[in-house]
């Protein structure tokens, strides 16, 4: 018998399944049925997002030239670049669980190559932590401890991850994220692990030849004040601002006695908060956290199909906004 308990009773299992009980299964076939991939949806999500970002710049260089009062425009154009790193993020995270594209190989280097080095993440890098996320959810082992920094040494809880919070600290602590340091830090963590956790050394050469190829092209194009203006202070402030936003909505003050439901909530957010914070079905979290081989694009049927369980229906935590969420991490 396998000493990692399978979310199904036939499905083939995920290197990422969680180790321990999942309460809800499915029929294998149901989940194989979800679990497949398709390219055209994840290539086309990947060009949506950067058409979104080349359209924001667009029209903020026009404004610029032609309405020079329209200073206003800019704060809606870092959000929205911003929330559109966090999709890239969202596409690159399912390449991690290698639901992106069929071949591995290609799944790596595309998404690599458009989605994740321009957010300064890596597949291997992301995928070194992020499936002992999965494995280890909330007990020793959870790759989130390392790369979020959400305990101490000694396993309990840093300040930055204890809730319920004031309504305050919340803010505080959204506003700090969004304070540019942290970028910074993200960018620079991100660039050295893209050569620590390279998976050969031909990644190795292409990550340093993509670096060399971006330097080359910003300095002969001049174009080094653009990339500040509109790659690095949404990254450093909304994208990072939002991140947070999305992993305290995942994983904290979820309202449940029962250990299985109790370590994700799912948030399903409204439409204007599904472009601007919670892109991409990422707020199905309980659901992709028992089915990590479902692809992002599938997850509402996923979530629809557990619905029709009782005992999901009857203890899963479902809000159905960010707000709501939000609500109930902070005290009254």
């Amino acid at each position: 018998m396998s000493a990692i308990p399978l979310a199904t009773e036939s499905a083939d299992p995920h290197p990422h399944d969680l180790r321990a009980p999942v309460p809800d299964r499915l029929p294998g076939a149901v989940v194989r049925e979800l679990s497949a991939i398709d390219p055209a949806r994840a290539l086309g999500a990947v060009a949506v997002e950067w058409a979104g970002i080349v359209a924001a710049i667009l029209l903020a260089e026009l404004a610029r030239a032609y309405v020079p009062a329209a200073v206003w425009l800019y704060p809606l154009v870092v959000v929205w670049i911003g929330a559109r790193q966090h999709a890239l993020t969202v596409i690159g995270h399912d390449a991690v669980h290698h639901r992106f594209l069929p071949d591995r190989r290609w799944n790596d280097w595309v998404a690599d190559l458009f989605v994740l080095w321009p957010v300064f993440v890596t597949v291997e890098g992301f995928r070194k932590f992020h499936g002992e996320h999965h494995q280890h959810l909330g007990v020793e082992g959870d790759g989130n401890r390392f790369l979020w920094r959400t305990h101490h040494p000694d396993g309990t809880l840093r300040p930055e991850w204890i809730y319920p919070k004031t309504p305050l600290g919340f803010a505080a602590k959204v506003l700090r994220r969004a304070a540019f340091f942290t970028g910074v830090f993200w960018m620079l963590r991100g660039v050295v692990g893209s050569l620590l956790f390279a998976r050969s050394a031909a990644a190795r050469l292409a990550r340093l030849a993509w670096w060399g190829a971006v330097i080359t092209t910003f300095t002969l194009t001049d174009t080094w004040g653009a990339l500040l203006v509109y790659w690095i202070v949404p990254y450093c402030t909304w994208h990072l601002a939002i991140q947070y936003i999305r992993l305290a909505c995942e994983h904290s003050a979820v309202p449940s006695a029962h250990p299985a439901y109790g370590q994700t909530r799912t948030t399903i957010p409204h439409v204007w908060e599904r472009w601007l914070i919670l892109p991409r079905n990422i707020g199905y979290h309980l659901e992709h956290h028992w089915y990590p081989a479902v692809p992002c694009y599938r997850l509402p049927d996923l979530h629809a199909a557990l619905m029709a369980k009782p005992g999901f229906r009857d203890r899963a935590v479902v809000t159905h906004s960010v707000a709501a969420s939000v609500a109930q991490m902070v005290g009254r």
